[in-house]
């Protein structure tokens, strides 16, 4: 029992509310399209295998889907694709 009790408080204290929060205004930026995102952080959708900017067009997905990373190399190494709508993989357009 005790060890239960031990685990669940080291499960815990490595909980990171401060990540959790900045990835629901993640999520809630790219359900807005949010453009003034663009360039700091993409977002990948792992049922797809496709990363996009925060501001893309395509449907939004399941949020349990989405994975965040901080530069277009960091999700190009996770496995991820550039979506063929938005572009990631090319400068953003003024």
């Amino acid at each position: 029992m005790r060890t239960a009790r031990s685990d669940l408080l080291k499960a815990c204290a490595s909980f990171d509310a401060t990540a959790a929060l900045r990835d629901d205004t993640r999520y809630d930026a790219i359900a807005a399209r949010d453009t003034s995102q663009i360039g700091r952080w993409f977002y990948a959708v792992r049922t797809t295998g496709v990363y996009c900017r925060p501001s893309c067009s395509a449907r939004l997905p399941k949020r349990e889907n989405v994975a965040f990373h901080e530069s277009r190399a960091a999700a190009e190494r996770a496995g991820f694709r550039p979506c063929k709508r938005c572009r990631p993989d090319r400068e953003a357009s003024p």
